[in-house]
């Protein structure tokens, strides 16, 4: 099936949910002002035949504030990759089919009935995360836990250390220090991975909560 053909309707589908276009396989859906949510498509095949995608949020001003700890803390090979960094692999999540991806040979090479599923399960997960998406409360929630539909294995965990406590401490009463505790348990593992191998864990959050103080003052 030639990739225009795919593309356009794709556009067709996404925009029926309310993802606009940001680029060729990525859209983007804005939900109050301050958080946006991302669906990324992965096509591979020759010719294509599977379609998988990721969905991803990202509250603008903690994505941000992250990116830039990133940048002047993480080391040189510290960065986030794309526009967002909090994802789920749908296809695994939904238990799409081989590689977590939907194939046009399991539907007779029907696009149409391929897009339907994929739209409609990209609907679904929309909804079911509304509440994260809306409450900074929920969202604090989501990114300091480990959800299995949205796990720190599929993150820059330096990145999400930086985002939950950019969040975390603009909601009144959270203390740098249960903030630092919160993260503790993700120390050693997942921040440790977001961090470039010149780059102490501690000296790096150290970094990020001075930042924050300033931020606040």
């Amino acid at each position: 099936m030639f990739l225009e053909e795919i593309t356009s309707a794709l556009d067709e589908k996404m925009g029926q949910i309310g993802f606009i276009k940001v680029s060729k396989f990525l859209y983007c859906r804005s939900n109050d002002g301050e958080t946006e949510s991302f669906v990324e498509w992965n096509l591979f095949g020759r010719p294509v035949n599977n379609l998988a995608c990721d969905f991803g949020l990202r509250n603008i001003a903690a994505f941000s504030f992250a990116e830039k700890c990133l940048k002047h803390y993480g080391g040189r090979n510290s960065r986030v990759e794309g526009r967002f960094n909090q994802r789920c692999q749908l296809g695994q999540y939904y238990s799409w089919g081989e590689r977590s991806s939907l194939r046009l040979s399991d539907h007779a090479g029907n696009l149409e009935l391929v897009l339907e599923k994929a739209q409609a399960d990209i609907h679904r997960f929309d909804r079911e995360l509304g509440g994260f998406l809306i409450s900074k409360d929920k969202l604090c929630d989501l990114l300091i836990s480990d959800y299995k539909w949205m796990p720190w294995d599929w993150c820059n965990g330096a990145a999400r250390a930086a985002e939950y406590a950019y969040l975390a401490s603009s909601i009144g009463g959270t203390s740098p220090g249960v903030i630092r505790a919160a993260l503790r348990p993700y120390e050693n593992v997942n921040i440790r991975s977001g961090l470039d191998r010149s780059v102490e864990v501690r000296e790096y959050l150290d970094n990020v909560f001075r930042d924050l103080g300033a931020i606040s003052t």
